[in-house]
């Protein structure tokens, strides 16, 4: 589950999710609901591998929220489903499914950056909890 935050000239993204990889897919809708405002519909069956590095959690959020963003802004991919095949303190490797179709990858919402601000990623008696805002 995630949830969008308002915040002035940004926008944040707060994910819930029982395991820790749930939870960096919870944040990629969230960023993904911020560009297009619904799902992406499932055309497209390309698949295409992420891989980012960071020296923690929070760190590795904002690395792989912006990997995704640069796919989409400026690789023009139209993701339809993304599945996380690994993720520990410093390494997600993820698969995102789509297609390249710049026509239909153009965004609603022109998001400029993912940002640090009040960045958190904590683990919770009920799983783990992230807060990311983006700048708009």
């Amino acid at each position: 589950m995630y949830r969008l935050l308002e915040h002035t000239a940004d926008m944040g993204i707060e994910a819930r999710a029982r395991r820790l990889d749930a939870l960096f897919v919870q944040a990629a809708r969230g960023l993904l609901d911020i560009l297009f405002g619904t799902p992406c519909p499932g055309r497209g069956r390309q698949n295409l591998a992420l891989q980012v590095e960071a020296c923690d959690r929070e760190e590795l959020l904002v690395a792989w929220l912006s990997e995704l963003l640069f796919v989409v802004q400026q690789r023009g991919f139209r993701p339809s489903g993304l599945t996380i095949d690994a993720v520990n303190a410093g390494h997600l490797g993820a698969t995102l499914c789509g297609a390249f179709a710049p026509e239909e990858a153009a965004p609603l919402r022109e998001v400029k950056a993912v940002t640090y601000h009040r960045l958190s990623v904590v683990e919770t008696e009920d799983g783990w909890k992230a807060r990311v805002f983006l700048d708009l």
